[in-house]
């Protein structure tokens, strides 16, 4: 279903006030706050998501569909090795820039692109692996739990995730 141009423009204001709310706030930023950011009513808020948890899936959805995109894209590198770090690095700054992202994949974790990214970091890691970049006892979901430490310590961790010399 296409959304009239205003109604667009009012959704885009939406998620990009809750993003930087989320970013700024945590979780527990106040929908009025999204709202008067977003130049709309509270109502708008919640005739398009009902809860605040399905605004910060939405937001989360979006933020991990742009991680896959480059865990995607680092499958395309020449340099395996420095396309993981490229992307655990950008994931690893995403977790520094969002206070929210820990707790919003805590609350709203089943969505779709969680799971996308968790396949896509899967592939990386094995792709990294079969290369000899990164350890082969590292899985996916290790990668994705080390995130929010390695938004202060991402020198440390991907060394730690290097297969040895």
């Amino acid at each position: 279903m296409t959304l009239r141009a205003d109604a667009q423009r009012n959704l885009d204001a939406l998620l990009g006030a809750a993003t930087e709310c989320f970013a700024e706030h945590g979780v527990d930023c106040s929908v009025d706050e999204i709202a008067r950011r977003a130049g709309v009513g509270h109502g708008t808020v919640f005739r398009r998501f009902p809860t605040k948890d399905a605004l910060l899936a939405a937001v989360l959805e979006a933020q991990m569909n742009d991680l896959m995109h480059v865990a995607e894209a680092a499958l395309e590198e020449e340099d395996v090795a420095g396309a993981f770090e490229h992307f655990f690095r950008a994931a690893a700054g995403g977790y520094a820039r969002n206070r929210s992202l820990v707790e919003a994949v805590k609350r709203c974790g089943g969505t779709p692109a969680v799971g996308g990214l968790m396949v896509a970091v899967g592939r990386l890691v094995d792709h990294a692996q079969a290369a000899g970049a990164v350890r082969k006892d590292v899985t996916a979901e290790d990668v994705l739990t080390l995130m929010p430490a390695a938004s202060a310590y991402p020198d440390v961790i991907l060394a730690g995730l290097r297969s040895p010399a």
